[in-house]
């Protein structure tokens, strides 16, 4: 089973890489931005459509009129979040068929990746409607302090002490 975190995380990569063709001109040199309002709406497009602001919304939407293609991912985007929003598999797989339907209409070949990787964990995915719903924040937390913990223990010779310390941190 996959955690909801890391999957969100591979879908915004492709609304990401649309706004950056979108912000590019599509043939636009890299680096150089074509639309700064564009460049200027990207943590508002990552958001989820329920938790937007108004005056975020109505930014998206003037965007979205001059920018049909990144209205098209944001969407998508919105469809794949209904994968964990839906109460039961069933659920989610209308969000799914939601998202096929807006991927066929060939305008977001950035998602392409994505789906092939959707496609190949699609059983883990979709497995976790049939559990408690968990997360792998505690552990990844945990891994975080160790993390920490040994780049501070830089130069410590005696392992055993990185192993205590590492017990109470925990």
């Amino acid at each position: 089973m996959l955690d909801r975190f890391h999957v969100i995380r591979w879908f915004s990569a492709g609304l990401t890489a649309v706004r950056r063709d979108v912000q590019r001109g599509g043939s636009q040199p890299a680096g150089r931005a074509f639309d700064p309002q564009v460049f200027k709406a990207r943590f508002a497009l990552l958001r989820r459509a329920g938790t937007l602001a108004d005056t975020d919304r109505a930014r998206l939407d003037a965007l979205f009129d001059t920018h049909p293609r990144l209205q098209a991912a944001w969407q998508a985007l919105q469809e794949l979040r209904g994968l964990y929003d839906a109460d039961d598999h069933q659920g989610a797989l209308q969000a799914l068929d939601r998202f096929r339907d807006l991927y066929e209409t060939g305008e977001l070949p950035e998602f392409h990746d994505i789906v092939n990787t959707f496609i190949e964990w699609s059983h883990e995915i979709l497995n976790w409607h049939h559990t408690e719903r968990p997360s792998n924040g505690r552990i990844q937390g945990t891994n975080n302090l160790l993390q920490t913990l040994r780049r501070t223990a830089y130069g410590f010779t005696n392992p055993h002490n990185f192993q205590a310390r590492g017990l109470l941190i925990t």
